[in-house]
């Protein structure tokens, strides 16, 4: 029989030994988005970055990178925490994390346009609605951890998760309609993959659906002073969308954006303007962000139209490759969960861009923003440090058979 040839256990490896152990094509498409980023964010970004410097500010476009070295960073550590980590101390220490900022978003909570979403530590800002995105994920795989198929015993703790997420979001859903959606929506279909109790599910969806109908009827029959503070902007923007405004082609203040939206994609004509070429982003907000689509698809056309949303898809494709390879439930639902997540906003985003909507979503991994890119950074890196726990057991386990099958064939001999 060949000598076991192993020079270290794999469960004592350091943690730098480990970083590259996990999925490599995940690896490979993270730093595509890494790299995307950089090329299309400091070109949409050259407007603020003259402003920056005529008021003596930091540089965005260096911010951004420094930004994305974090995010990496971040990317690089959660990729290489040992496998218990997974399943105990990042949910730990993440509902500690999310308990304390939704209490600061209340007491200290920074307002934007009416809207209290970033706490402001000086140095930087955080949006607890991007942390909250992995923390729904990590807790729905817990509650799903040991089912391979629906498990009927579980519809309390099903509630028990729905209730508790909505109850902690609901800070973060008042002050963002579209981040309400994408949690809501996200939960019934996570919960759907996770194989919860159908009729727990048929129950979510009725009294989703009845909360739509309350809702739908009190922003439009109540007046202002017994609504959340966004409500006009979300009736507004209702109307504005499913109405037919004689004005709709004119570029007015409530609909400047969606506009000019618009008008980036038409000036592509298909074959693009070219790298750093983009004229409307000197006049769209949040042509770095929000709106980032639409400035890839002025500057690279058909090319940038189909490029960003392949990079979702194979984001998808992986995540569901990778799932299906797992031999834990957890780690599998964890890979799902992110899986769906983010190309899932990614779609709103798009959407978002071509100007049927107007929301505030960022492009995961690509746009400008701390938190964003950090929390995204957070999901790949559990995503490839599943794959690469799942794929040292696999590997023990291969080579365990080989051993049982060597030592069989030299007793038989």
């Amino acid at each position: 029989m060949p000598e076991q040839q192993i020079s270290q256990p794999l469960g004592e490896r350091h943690w730098y030994q480990r970083v590259f152990d996990g999925n490599g094509l995940m690896w490979v498409l993270y730093f595509a988005f890494i790299i995307v980023s950089l090329v299309t964010v400091s070109s949409a970004i050259s407007s603020d970055f003259y402003k920056s410097l005529s008021a003596g500010g930091m540089n965005p476009i260096m911010k951004h990178w420094i930004m994305l070295v974090i995010g990496g960073t971040t990317a690089v550590v959660m990729s290489s925490l040992p496998a218990r980590y997974y399943r105990v101390h990042v949910p730990l220490l993440m509902t500690i994390g999310m308990v304390v900022m939704i209490i600061a978003l209340i007491l200290f909570g920074r307002a934007t346009n009416g809207a209290e979403r970033w706490i402001n530590l000086g140095f930087i800002t955080l949006q607890p609605s991007e942390f909250m995105r992995v923390y729904m994920v990590l807790c729905g795989a817990l509650i799903a951890k040991n089912d391979l198929v629906e498990n009927p015993k579980k519809e309390k703790a099903y509630y028990v998760y729905w209730i508790a997420l909505l109850l902690l979001s609901t800070p973060l859903i008042l002050s963002n309609l579209s981040t309400g959606i994408i949690f809501v929506a996200f939960l019934f279909l996570y919960s759907w993959v996770l194989k919860a109790p159908k009729r727990a599910m048929r129950r979510f969806a009725l009294v989703g659906a009845g909360v739509v109908a309350l809702f739908a009827i009190a922003l439009f029959t109540f007046p202002d002073s017994l609504l959340p503070s966004r409500a006009t902007t979300w009736r507004n923007r209702i109307e504005r969308a499913v109405s037919e405004r004689e004005d709709r082609f004119q570029i007015t203040d409530e609909n400047r954006q969606e506009q000019m939206g618009r008008i980036a994609i038409a000036r592509s004509q298909l074959i693009g303007k070219g790298p750093g070429n983009s004229k409307i982003r000197d006049t769209l907000a949040m042509a770095y962000s929000d709106y980032l689509y639409a400035i890839i698809i002025e500057e690279y056309g058909l090319i940038g139209l189909l490029f960003i949303p392949g990079l979702y898809v194979i984001w998808m494709l992986l995540a569901y490759r990778e799932a299906r390879k797992q031999t834990n439930v957890y780690r599998s639902n964890l890979i799902k969960g992110f899986g769906i997540l983010y190309p899932m906003q990614a779609i709103i985003n798009m959407v978002v861009a071509s100007g049927l909507i107007s929301t505030g979503q960022t492009l995961p991994l690509l746009s400008f923003g701390g938190s964003s890119i950090v929390a995204a950074s957070m999901a790949f890196g559990i995503m490839i440090g599943a794959s690469r726990v799942d794929k040292d057991k696999r590997r023990q386990r291969e080579e365990e058979a080989l051993i049982e099958e060597e030592t069989t064939t030299l007793l038989e001999v």
